[in-house]
């Protein structure tokens, strides 16, 4: 090496999941995607990503679930310990859910990115319903996350 450290590079996605338009299957959105060296770049470009899902669904900025992705990204305090954990290496999923669709914003390293498996637990530990979603070591054969697919 050069004696440089290593850059990290983080894979930014924001995805939609919920019954296809005249079908019983479950379809999956990639609403966007994102990658930067930047931890603090990464974090913004999520904020902007819930905005833009609350912006356009036109929810009273009160009421529901989605209202609390715009409440997670404009709480200065959410947003530190954000950018910590992810600074820290560790993933970040902000998983949503809705009347009829589940929204999921994440930051992953790039090597997270395509190794690491996560379980969701929806609502546990908040009042939001905004799932906390940790990584894990998948059984041999394992089922999707019904609420993030992961």
């Amino acid at each position: 090496m050069n004696g440089q450290p290593e850059l990290t590079s983080y894979q930014c996605e924001a995805l939609a999941e919920g019954i296809g338009c005249g079908t019983d299957e479950t379809a999956r959105y990639v609403l966007g995607t994102f990658r930067t060296i930047s931890p603090v770049l990464a974090l913004r470009w999520l904020g902007g990503q819930a905005l833009w899902i609350v912006d356009r669904l036109g929810l009273d900025p009160h009421l529901g679930h989605l209202a609390e992705l715009r409440a997670w990204y404009e709480d200065r305090e959410s947003q530190r310990a954000a950018h910590a954990h992810i600074k820290s290496g560790a993933p970040l999923l902000v998983v949503v859910p809705d009347t009829d669709c589940i929204y999921t914003l994440s930051v992953r390293s790039v090597e997270q990115a395509s190794a690491t498996t996560f379980r969701c637990h929806p609502g546990e530990g908040s009042r939001s319903g905004i799932a906390r979603c940790t990584p894990y070591d998948p059984p041999t054969v394992a089922a999707p996350c019904g609420t993030c697919g992961g």
